[in-house]
């Protein structure tokens, strides 16, 4: 079974002291049809000298670091100066299970009518300890359930954890730039509309949550943002399902409004 060509990329901005377990995370699985590319917006800190020593290791490691138009525009820039058959994003304070990219090129291999697919996730902290698993326990209850009318109301889908054909990104079309927070589920939306994800029901990669990461700082605007998201994709119809992502919104505010009260 020949597996496909799997590019990998990673956007990063200062991210020293996480992206090198990220880097870890790609380059010691040994897929043995890797292309890796990370782009760096520019990084005052450590991050070159980090890249630097991983790619004296790994030659297949391309990178760039300049001044880029924030994430969104860094990920379109990136899959466009990949080749792969199937692409994955991994942010830099992020990072794979191990095994997980040949599980991966696997199902592409083996199934060809799987046009994307995604996995299990489990929330860590800033040190890598498991964090909030009644949520991933939550969002992994849907993954099994896969509806389309579900994803329209709520995003359940693990972005880490999320691969797809290129094909595929040139049918439904680039990253919205404009987006801030939740351009990645706007995507999943637009794949949804035309193919049915593949649930690959293992853990694939790790979602880092503290304090100071985008999510966490600015979950109001995550949430308000995948309800706009929604709304743009639905274009008028499932109104029902509308309305209860915009019901989900406030449901999800309250419960991380708690965790956060919490300290979790």
């Amino acid at each position: 079974m020949s597996l496909p060509t799997l590019s990998i990329v990673t956007p990063s901005y200062n991210q020293a002291h996480f992206i090198d377990q990220t880097l870890e995370s790609v380059l010691e699985q040994g897929y043995p049809a890797l292309e890796y590319l990370v782009m760096d917006g520019g990084s005052t800190d450590s991050t070159v000298e980090v890249l630097q020593r991983w790619q004296a290791k790994h030659p297949q490691l391309v990178w760039l670091s300049e001044r880029d138009g924030g994430q969104a525009a860094a990920l379109n820039t990136g899959f466009s100066r990949t080749s792969g058959d199937v692409i994955g994003w991994i942010n830099s304070d992020d990072y794979y299970a191990p095994g997980a990219l040949l599980e991966v090129g696997r199902v592409f291999a083996a199934h060809p009518e799987v046009q994307w697919l995604y996995g299990r996730c489990p929330i860590v902290d800033r040190d890598g300890a498991e964090i909030r698993r009644g949520v991933t326990r939550y969002k992994e209850f849907w993954m099994r359930r896969y509806r389309y009318e579900r994803l329209l109301i709520e995003n359940f889908v693990n972005q880490p954890t999320v691969f797809f054909r290129r094909s595929l990104l040139e049918e439904v079309g680039p990253i919205d730039e404009a987006m801030h927070n939740a351009f990645d589920y706007h995507l999943f939306l637009r794949m949804a509309k035309c193919a049915r994800p593949y649930f690959l029901d293992r853990v694939l990669a790790c979602f880092r949550v503290y304090a100071d990461a985008k999510t966490s700082s600015s979950f109001h605007r995550s949430f308000r943002e995948e309800a706009d998201a929604a709304r743009r994709v639905a274009a008028g119809r499932h109104p029902v399902l509308i309305a209860l992502h915009e019901l989900n919104y406030y449901k999800l505010t309250t419960a991380y409004r708690l965790l956060r009260m919490l300290g979790r």
